[in-house]
């Protein structure tokens, strides 16, 4: 059953997710538990004193229901403040990514159904530690009586996700606080020639959680297992996950079309539009481009 008190109607959904929460683990062993708490503890009263009710709280991530877009940015701000002025243990201090949607609220058993719950989640999971993102309907409605010593930044149109149409987005951003980050995680901001993926990719966060540590570490990652198991699928969604890290591109590769081996320098120029030089063959040609690049290339198929 749904909890009682959940609103129904137009209803602002805020997201949150902790920023390097896996790496935190690492570095801080047993002691991440109370970091944990911490983080969960601050969250947990901002939300209530904003008139929020947590509908899901799973690992390091919220998902809070408002009746109100002015509460829910509240509820960011204060967000924001708490975890800046809170004593973190080292390497680094918690920041959490935030993201605000206001849409149509609609109960299925215990839970939200419909795409602008999944819409507000995917503008929070493109922000980065220390970044509310608003959707334009959430920024027209509280533009005009936002809380003191905020303001409101157009950061124009992108494509997010799963989702068919671009989402104009908008950055909440917090006098005393920072205010410039890196590019958002958006399909948008990306370089290359991933593919739009209508389908979500669910579960297997430790999966992913693995390789995207591996790539920090090694230069050549292979993921191996049964034909139709996931492999491209997860390749693929860390590519997402990873590609402001690649300013030159994320490049996919299907090396399984390629039916000679002496090709595979060809196909892979091809999709990243390089040509031949005269009097150097083409791999070197390719080698020299890649060394230079801060490129992740995929391939596919193998």
């Amino acid at each position: 059953m749904a909890h009682p008190d959940l609103p129904v109607g137009t209803v602002s959904f805020l997201f949150t997710d902790m920023e390097g929460s896996t790496r935190l683990l690492q570095d801080l062993g047993e002691g991440f538990r109370l970091v944990l708490e911490r983080h969960n503890d601050i969250v947990s009263e901002a939300a209530a004193g904003h008139g929020g009710l947590v509908v899901k709280n799973e690992g390091d991530g919220f998902f809070v229901a408002f009746r109100s877009a002015l509460d829910a940015i509240g509820c960011a701000v204060d967000i924001h403040r708490r975890l800046v002025a809170e004593a973190w243990p080292p390497p680094r201090p918690v920041r959490v990514r935030i993201g605000v949607h206001t849409g149509e609220g609609r109960l299925g058993g215990a839970d939200y159904v419909g795409l602008d719950v999944h819409r507000a989640a995917r503008i929070g999971a493109c922000g980065h530690g220390g970044q509310t993102l608003l959707s334009e309907a959430t920024a027209r409605l509280t533009e005009y009586a936002l809380p003191p010593g905020t303001r409101i930044e157009d950061l124009g149109n992108h494509r997010l996700k799963d989702l068919e149409n671009e989402e104009h987005l908008y950055q909440l951003s917090i006098d005393g606080l920072p205010t410039a980050f890196p590019p958002l995680r958006t399909l948008s901001s990306m370089k290359g020639n991933l593919p739009n993926r209508d389908l979500a990719f669910i579960g297997r966060e430790q999966e992913r959680d693995l390789v995207v540590t591996a790539l920090k570490t090694s230069r050549l990652v292979t993921l191996t297992g049964p034909g139709g198991v996931g492999k491209t699928s997860l390749a693929l969604n860390v590519a997402e996950e990873l590609s402001p890290t690649y300013p030159d591109g994320v490049w996919l590769v299907e090396v399984s079309r390629v039916v000679d081996e002496t090709l595979l320098p060809s196909a892979i120029a091809s999709q990243l539009h390089t040509t031949e030089s005269i009097g150097q063959p083409l791999i070197d040609t390719l080698t020299q481009r890649l060394a230079r690049a801060r490129t992740l290339l995929i391939l596919d198929g193998c």
